[in-house]
This record gives C-alpha cells, sequence and structure tokens, in this order.
C-alpha cells in the first residue's frame, strides 16, 4: 500500500542509441559487454568467473576502514559473512555533490541495494552494496550546485563559493562557515513538513564547517542510505591506493597497451553505429598525479621514459613516477577509464549499477578489462524515470495529458491544448480552410496573369504571401487571447513543467532529492526501493 501519494513513471529518459539498444537487450551489443543483465544465468555466471580473482580479506579490510564505516546496519558482522561464505559485491558510484545532490543519486544507491538483496537470494552468499564516493573529480560547478524547487514552485539554485578558481578535488573543497548559511538557505526554500527537524539533522551530520565537500556527501548518503546496508567507499583513501599499486604501474609504463586497447574497443563501437561517449586519446593515460593540491593528468612524453602532466606541462622521468609510486601511491588518482578497473581488483565487482552515460561509455572499456587480466562486472541500469506527486498528478488528469507531454514544455502544450476546444479551436480550424483556399486561388489568379504579363508573378506571389502573412498573425491573436483566457491552464502546466521538466530536462537530473525528502521523509526511499525490478533469471 502506498500512503505517500506519489507515483513512479519508469522510463528511460534523453539516452544514447547504444544505451537505449542496450536497455532493449540488442544482440548486436553482445561483443561489447560481458552479457547482457536480463540472461538467465548471468548472475550465477559471473560468480562462477570471479571465484579466486580477488581478495576478499583485503577487500573487507577497505570497507571497514571507512570513516563511515561505523553507520552500516550490522556491518562487522554481514562483513565476516561476506570472507566466511565467500561473498561478493554490487558496486555503483558517483561524484560527491552539494547536499547530496539530484535525484538519481538516490535511484544509483538503492538499485545497487536492492540488486545486492536479489544476487544475494539468487547465489545463496553474502551479496554486498557498495557505493563509490568518486571524491577526486574536479568539475566544481557541478559538484558545488544543487537545484531545487522554492515555496513558489521556481526552480532555484544553491551554490558553493569557488575559492580562487582552483580545479580542487572534492576532498579539498575544505567548508567554512558559508556551509551553515548555505543550510539556512536550503531551509528557507524547502516545503514547511514535520520532517524539517529530520533532514536538518541528517544534512549537518555531513555538512558542517571543517569537513570536506567529498566526506560531507559520504557521511550524508551513508547516514540516509544506513538501514539499506550500503557501504561507502572515497576514492581517495590511502588504503585503496596501495592496494592497486601494480594496477597503476601497469597504467604508467604499459601506457600504449591501454591505450590502443581502448582504441580498438572503440573502433568496434563507433564501426557498429554508435557515438563513443568517451574520445580515445594517443597520449593521455587513465591516470592523475596529485601534487601541491592540485590532481593532474599524466600524459605519454615525446621522449623515452618521459611523462608530462596536461594542465601544467611539467615533465616527470619514469624513475620519478616510480618513486612515487614506491612511497606515495596515494598521490595517484584513476580517472575515468581505470576506476572500473580498480573496483574490478579491489572488490571482484560482480555488477555495476550505472546511468545512460555510463552504459555507454563501458560498451568501450571491455579491452582494457581483458588487458589487464580483470573481469569485466555485468552492467545493471539504475531506477530512471518521474516522481509523480498527487498535487501534480491531479493537474495531468485534469488536462488529460501525460507526463511526457510536457517535455516540449508549457508554452507549447497549452498552445496545443488550446487549439483544440472551443471557438479558438474553430477559428484556427477556419483560417486553415482559408489559407487552402487562397492557395488554391492565388495559383488559379498566377497563371492567368503569367500569360498576360510574366513580370506579374512576383505581385501575385507576394500577395498571396501577405494574406497567409495576416492569417498567421490573426491565428497568433487568436491564440494569446485564449491564453488569457485560459491563464489557469497556462499557470497549472507551468506548474506541472518545472517538476517533472525543469529546465526542460529530465527531473532525476535537475532536482535535488532533498526537495522530496523534506516532503517524504523516509518513506520515499521505501516507495522508490518497492519500484525498483530486479528480475534475476
Amino acid at each position: 500500500m502506498n500512503d505517500t501519494g506519489l507515483k513512479f513513471i519508469a522510463s528511460t529518459q534523453d539516452v544514447s542509441a547504444l544505451a537505449e539498444d542496450y536497455l532493449c537487450g540488442k544482440e548486436a551489443l553482445a561483443a561489447f559487454f560481458t552479457s547482457h543483465y536480463a540472461r538467465k544465468g548471468i548472475i550465477e555466471d559471473m560468480a562462477g568467473r570471479l571465484e579466486g580473482k580477488f581478495n576478499r580479506e583485503q577487500a573487507c579490510r577497505i570497507l571497514s576502514a571507512q570513516k563511515t564505516f561505523a553507520v552500516v546496519k550490522d556491518g562487522k558482522e554481514r562483513l565476516r559473512q561476506f570472507v566466511d561464505r565467500h561473498g561478493f559485491i554490487v558496486a555503483t558510484g558517483q561524484q560527491p555533490v552539494l547536499f547530496g545532490g539530484p535525484l538519481y543519486i538516490l535511484y544509483k544507491g538503492l538499485t545497487a541495494a536492492r540488486l545486492a538483496a536479489s544476487a544475494q537470494e539468487k547465489l545463496g552468499v553474502p551479496v554486498l552494496p557498495v557505493f563509490w564516493n568518486a571524491g577526486e573529480d574536479h568539475d566544481f560547478a557541478e559538484v558545488a550546485t544543487v537545484g531545487l524547487l522554492d515555496r513558489q514552485n521556481r526552480l532555484v539554485s544553491l551554490s558553493l563559493p569557488e575559492k580562487g578558481g582552483l580545479r580542487q578535488d572534492s576532498y579539498q573543497v575544505n567548508l567554512g562557515k558559508e556551509i551553515e548559511s548555505l543550510l539556512d538557505d536550503l531551509f528557507r526554500i524547502l516545503p514547511d513538513t514535520e520532517f524539517r527537524p529530520w533532514l536538518y539533522e541528517l544534512l549537518a551530520s555531513g555538512y558542517f564547517p571543517g569537513t570536506n565537500l567529498g566526506m560531507a556527501f559520504s557521511e550524508y548518503l551513508a547516514r540516509l542510505f544506513a538501514e539499506y546496508g550500503i557501504f561507502m567507499v572515497d576514492s581517495c583513501h590511502p588504503d585503496l591506493k596501495k592496494c592497486c599499486r601494480d594496477l597503476f604501474e601497469a597504467e604508467l609504463f604499459d601506457a600504449g597497451s591501454s591505450i590502443e586497447a581502448f582504441a580498438e574497443s572503440s573502433r568496434a563501437v563507433s564501426g557498429a553505429g554508435y557515438h563513443l561517449q568517451i574520445k580515445p586519446s594517443d597520449s593521455d593515460t587513465s591516470l592523475f598525479l596529485i601534487r601541491d593540491g592540485v590532481r593532474d593528468k599524466i600524459r605519454l612524453g615525446q621522449e623515452a621514459n618521459e611523462f608530462v602532466l596536461k594542465n601544467t606541462g611539467a615533465k616527470l622521468t619514469s624513475g620519478e613516477l616510480e618513486k612515487f609510486l614506491r612511497e606515495s601511491p596515494e598521490s595517484f588518482s584513476p580517472g575515468v577509464l581505470l576506476r572500473p578497473l580498480v573496483e574490478a581488483q579491489v572488490f571482484g565487482t560482480l555488477c555495476y549499477v550505472a546511468g545512460p552515460g555510463e552504459i555507454a561509455y563501458y560498451a568501450q572499456m571491455r579491452g582494457l578489462y581483458q588487458l589487464r587480466g580483470l573481469e569485466m562486472p555485468a552492467i545493471f541500469p539504475r531506477l530512471s524515470g518521474i516522481l509523480l506527486e498527487d498535487k501534480i498528478a491531479r493537474i495531468l488528469d485534469k488536462f488529460a495529458v501525460d507526463a511526457g507531454s510536457l517535455k516540449k514544455g508549457a508554452d507549447a502544450l497549452a498552445r496545443e491544448l488550446l487549439g483544440k476546444k472551443g471557438n479558438p479551436a474553430r477559428i484556427l480550424a477556419e483560417s486553415e480552410n482559408l489559407k487552402s483556399v487562397i492557395g488554391a486561388k492565388m495559383a488559379a489568379i498566377g497563371e492567368v496573369a503569367g500569360e498576360i504579363d510574366p513580370t506579374l508573378a512576383g505581385p501575385v506571389k507576394s500577395t498571396g504571401e501577405s494574406l497567409m502573412d495576416s492569417l498567421d498573425r490573426l491565428e497568433k491573436k487568436v491564440t494569446q487571447a485564449a491564453k488569457k483566457r485560459d491563464k489557469i491552464l497556462v499557470d497549472q502546466l507551468k506548474k506541472a513543467q518545472v517538476h517533472l521538466w525543469p529546465g526542460g530536462k529530465p527531473q532525476e537530473r535537475e532536482l535535488a532529492a532533498v526537495y522530496y525528502l523534506a516532503r517524504y521523509e523516509r518513506e520515499l526511499l521505501h516507495f522508490l526501493w518497492e519500484n525498483i525490478k530486479i528480475e534475476l533469471k
């Protein structure tokens, strides 16, 4: 029984052709993945291939060393069972975002937890959900801004001030007194409900002066997901880096093989007619060096045993990098193509829960897994769709429209609806009929006029166009008058649009989860959990 008044419209929104074909199970994509996620026996097959391929004790040490480990429900016992009974891990991840970010981050975490529960039932051994906090990414504008709706149903945003224009990782964006002001601003915007004290305590436990943006995100999500048993892993954890020293070394000193393996996989994808999510490079490694608080991509230099930092242009020898690897592996950071390999090596990832963009770039990665002797996980799509509140559902029902129709915009939909009913519709229909008559008559006049004098063709044409323009202007005036008369319709459609397609973009990517948590508290999570359908054959 759903007592929230919420509905969930499951759909894939704005996805690439490759992601769409993968979700549909198109056979042509089989060569790019381990197997399709809906194939019968995929979980058992993956478990068999992974057995003996990763160190469970090492994975256990890394998970238990996280600062948020104490929050995980029954964490110690579940890790013990994971080791003793030869368990597995389902992973997902995201870079940190202010105040927990958009709805799709909830969808990722909950899908991973639901999939882990289903895989555990299927295999009869523990399966742990792990959320990788990619805190070493440094798209400041993306991680430091969150969008939400105010009490007047307007789309607004809150942002951390950028300090000095530095390309800082999330774990180096330290939070000061400004975070308290932002929290106050957030709660001035959020709806006034009984759940505000709970949400304030939850956010304040992570986002406070003296911590950093990455750690705040981990703490918040760990507490939010506590009852679902999700383990948070911080990408910058030193123990994690130490376990990956050999993988980092291969990425540096066998970079040519990585570059060629990725290029070959990418050629296969583009050859099948798909757009590449990530463009191959002939000189970039997928490893960064962190020095003096700056994360800089390592590229191959022009000389043998020479490397160059992409942003600063600083040159390093292979000997210098070897020393860094030996003495401070935490100075290295995996890029987007290496991060999945790190997960596979450390956690032996059984399945990875991905969004549409991730599905597309995983299709380019199979060659990298094979090169490093690692198993590519089964790629499962996260929950995706539109969260529909009862107050918005009533608007859709009132005007007999669906959520998808608002993607085109409230004004466009209003014009469509107004054109279908009452006197405006009759006027517009008659105008269209008149245009047809004028077109036919002007064509006849043109023929006769041309026989009189060929130079009359121009005046006849301009006269016809002038008549058509006059009718177009009349139609616009009729529509505008109708819109004024039906202002309620237009205003309510705009309200629905900003909730479902804010700024014409998918709700799940634009609206902060905290807006809905303020309205529904943990019932939102329970509702979403019930809407995640995992069918393992």
